[in-house]
């Protein structure tokens, strides 16, 4: 099975534990790893023939975008089960999400969680 990947996808979202968090939004980057046959679109040079990476990018968009959670566990939940329903063709997803600078007293660069869905 082959990888299609996308990258440190980012967004600026309200979501977050405490209220202001939530008022003033959080930095999050995103990275998933799709398992899928790129052959065939290798050969047609079609993109029916393999997952198309902007409808993807698309459905993320709308959940960091959507309405607002406290837990980044939430957050890669729903992702992940969003992209898995959108692309029947996939047998694996794994999706990671970093939420950069969270509020805690020590100097971190992020936090970071991931997860892998299979069919």
């Amino acid at each position: 099975m082959d990888r299609l990947s996308i990258r440190n996808l980012r967004f600026r979202a309200p979501h977050g534990y405490s209220p202001f968090e939530r008022e003033t939004g959080n930095s999050f980057s995103i990275d998933v790893d799709f398992s899928v046959s790129l052959g065939e679109a290798g050969l047609t040079d079609e993109l029916s023939n393999t997952l198309d990476y902007s409808k993807a990018c698309s459905l993320i968009a709308d959940i960091m975008q959507g309405k607002p959670v406290k837990l980044i566990e939430k957050l890669l939940e729903q992702i992940g089960s969003r992209l898995l329903q959108a692309f029947p063709q996939v047998p694996e997803i794994t999706v990671c999400l970093r939420k950069h600078h969270p509020p805690v007293v020590q100097d971190c660069e992020y936090v970071e969680i991931s997860r892998t869905w299979r069919r």
